[in-house]
C-alpha cells in the first residue's frame, strides 16, 4: 500500500494528458425489407426473429446453416433471439452492419467476432441481455457495442462441459463499447483448455494493441488466474468491480506477447500493461479467499501518455496484498478510498 503513495506525486501537474477523445460508435445500417425467402422454415414468425428460421431454445443447429443467418443479416434486419437456452456457438465473421438483440438469451458455447482475409467485422450491435458460457472473442473488429453481457459457468450447459474462458479482446480490436460487462467463474486449471487464458478480461494484442476500449460497468468475480489485463490506447473503464482471483493453476499456460516471460504465471487483481493514455475512473479489487500473488501490477508504459486510476479501493486480504510495479510505469493514482 505504501508504494500506492509513489504514483500520486505530480498528478495534478499531468492530468490534463489523460483525458480520451471523445468516443463515437457507428449504427449498423438497417435496410428493413429483405428477401429471406430461401431460410424460412416458419413464416408465422417476424423477419430477423431466429424461430422463423428454425432456431429454437435447445435445439442443435448447424454451424454452416448460423452463418447463413448471420449473412443474410448483414445489413438487412435486425435478428432477435428470445429467451431460452441455445447450445451454440455464434461467429461474426468479416461481417458488418449486424445487430442482433438478445431477450435473456444464453450461449452454450462462445460468441466471436473477427476478421476474414483481412476484412474486419465492423459496426456490430449486441443488444438487450446475453449470457455466454464459454467466451467472448474479438480479434480485427471496429464498431462492436455491447448492452448488457454476462459470461457465466455452467459446466452441464457448457458445450464443452467446462468452466468458462471470459473474455479475450485482441489484436487489431477498436472502438468496443460495454455498457456493462460481468465476468463470474473463469476457469484456470491445468487443463489445456485454458491454455492462452491469462485473465478473465485480456485486452492484448503484439505491436497492434486494441485502442478505445470503453466500459461503463465492469464486473470480475472468481477469476482462475487474473482478473484484468489491460493494455493498448485510450481506454475508458469508469467503474471496475473485482472479487477474488487467482484460484486456478498456473500450469499449460501461454504466456502474454506483451509481458516478461513468467509474468503471467502471477496472478493480480489487476495488471496494466503498455496501457497509453487509459483511464480507470473507480477500481475497486476485494479479496475474500486469501488467493492470487498482487493486488495490482503496474507494467511499464510511455511516460508522455500516462494512464489514470482516479480511484482505487482494497477490501479485505487485499488491503495487505503486495503491489508489483515496473521503474516505467506510466501510471498514476489519483485516490485511494
Amino acid at each position: 500500500m505504501k508504494k500506492l503513495l509513489f504514483y500520486l506525486i505530480c498528478v495534478s501537474l499531468l492530468s490534463s494528458c489523460g483525458k480520451n477523445e471523445k468516443q463515437t460508435l457507428l449504427s449498423p445500417m438497417i435496410i428493413g425489407n429483405v428477401d429471406d425467402s430461401k431460410l424460412v422454415i416458419n413464416d408465422s414468425f417476424p423477419i430477423g426473429d431466429v424461430r422463423r428460421y428454425g432456431v429454437y431454445p435447445n435445439t442443435i443447429i448447424a454451424g454452416s446453416y448460423l452463418k447463413a443467418i448471420l449473412e443474410f443479416s448483414s445489413g438487412g434486419s435486425e435478428l432477435y433471439f428470445p429467451e431460452g437456452y441455445y447450445p451454440i456457438n455464434l461467429s461474426l465473421v468479416g461481417l458488418s452492419n449486424i445487430s442482433i438483440y438478445f431477450d435473456h438469451a444464453i450461449l452454450g458455447g462462445g460468441l466471436s467476432i473477427i476478421d476474414k482475409a483481412n476484412e474486419s467485422s465492423s459496426t456490430i450491435a449486441i443488444k438487450g441481455n446475453l449470457k455466454v458460457l464459454d467466451k467472448i472473442f474479438i480479434r480485427n473488429s471496429n464498431n462492436i457495442y455491447f448492452q448488457n453481457v454476462t459470461v457465466a459457468s455452467d459446466t452441464v450447459k457448457n458445450l464443452y462441459k467446462n468452466k468458462n474462458r471470459g473474455v479475450s479482446i485482441y489484436s487489431g480490436a477498436r472502438y468496443l463499447k460495454f455498457e456493462k460487462l460481468l465476468i463470474q467463474d473463469t476457469g484456470g486449471d491445468s487443463l489445456k483448455f485454458y491454455t492462452h487464458i491469462a485473465a478473465a478480461l485480456q485486452v492484448h494484442g503484439w505491436n497492434n494493441n486494441p485502442e478505445y476500449i470503453s466500459i461503463d460497468e465492469l464486473e470480475i468475480e472468481n477469476a482462475g488466474r487474473t482478473a484484468l489485463y489491460l493494455t493498448g490506447n485510450n481506454h475508458l473503464l469508469k467503474k471496475v468491480t473485482i472479487r477474488n482471483f487467482g484460484l486456478g493453476s498456473p500450469k499449460n499456460m501461454f504466456g502474454l506477447e506483451d509481458s516478461n516471460p513468467g509474468d503471467e504465471t502471477e496472478f493480480s487483481g489487476a495488471w496494466i500493461n503498455k496501457c497509453n493514455n487509459c483511464v480507470i475512473d473507480s477500481l475497486s479489487i476485494k479479496n475474500s479467499m486469501h488467493k492470487g500473488d498482487y493486488s495490482i501490477h503496474f507494467g511499464i508504459g510511455q511516460y508522455s501518455k500516462p494512464s489514470f486510476i482516479n480511484n482505487v479501493q482494497f477490501l479485505e486480504h487485499a488491503i495487505k496484498m503486495p503491489l508489483k510495479d515496473d521503474p516505467l510505469t506510466n501510471i498514476l493514482v489519483k485516490k485511494v478510498y
